[in-house]
């Protein structure tokens, strides 16, 4: 195993506890997704010298229901109870059309979306993928879209922003100043929003088309991680969602 990406994911759970702490507003989400959070480092953990096959894995989302059941909200719990009890084939064609068509319903997204994620990062570790040059808005592993971005300085490039897939984790280089959703490079359209008391994390929003993605700069904060960063701050997406503009991808909760 990659003792390095084991230890990342060990160092998210001892970032979500900390922000836990600091977010009294997330607590409910957090705790909830730490569950998740254990879940899938498990999972990674058994797909070790494996082929990451979800079809294989079946067993795997079986258990995921069975936790939304006992730690998910009231909604969560319940949907996740229907599909405990939907036919097996049925539930495999379920997964396959979100892979297919990249949307589902809220509740679905975040189940097949928490299900899936250590498969698909597995493979995307495994895979020889071009990065190079890439700039655009979809992941050159898997297809899907970057919900989230952030700032790094790295041996290539100073203060360069990386966007993040939603399923494979997959980060490529991406223009700083260019709206994720319509291209929009003219500063004048271009919004940053953040709490003065948390200015790493940050909200870049677009006029020209509405919509807005996170934006976390480990300049500022070296100790974020961005996906668990994201969710401990879901009250500037709300604050967003509330002025008009929409997120380009939702994140893994739906915000």
């Amino acid at each position: 195993m990659k003792a390095f990406k084991q230890r990342e994911r060990e160092y998210a759970l001892e970032r979500l506890r900390f922000l836990r702490s600091k977010h009294e507003e997330a607590r409910e989400v957090l705790d909830f997704y730490e569950h998740i959070l254990l879940f899938q480092k498990e999972l990674y953990e058994a797909l070790e010298g494996k082929e990451a096959n979800w079809r294989k894995g079946m067993k795997w989302l079986y258990k995921l229901l069975d936790l939304c059941v006992q730690h998910g909200t009231q909604p969560i719990g319940e949907r996740a109870q229907e599909l405990k009890y939907t036919e097996r084939e049925l539930l495999g064609q379920a997964v396959d059309g979100f892979l297919k068509e990249k949307k589902a319903e809220p509740i679905d997204r975040l189940i097949f979306l928490s299900f899936l994620q250590p498969f698909y990062q597995r493979m995307a570790e495994e895979a020889e993928v071009n990065k190079e040059e890439w700039f655009k808005t979809r992941c050159p592993f898997c297809g899907f879209k970057p919900h989230l971005s952030y700032i790094a300085d790295t041996e290539e490039v100073e203060g360069g922003r990386f966007l993040v897939c939603i399923l494979c984790g997959t980060e490529w280089l991406y223009n700083r100043n260019r709206c994720v959703s319509c291209g929009n490079e003219e500063d004048q359209h271009i919004n940053y929003f953040y709490e003065e008391e948390n200015r790493a994390v940050q909200l870049q929003a677009c006029d020209v088309c509405g919509k807005y993605i996170k934006l976390i700069d480990m300049r500022v904060n070296g100790l974020a991680v961005p996906q668990v960063d994201d969710i401990a701050t879901l009250a500037l997406d709300l604050w967003a969602q509330e002025r008009g503009y929409t997120r380009f991808e939702p994140n893994i909760f739906g915000l």
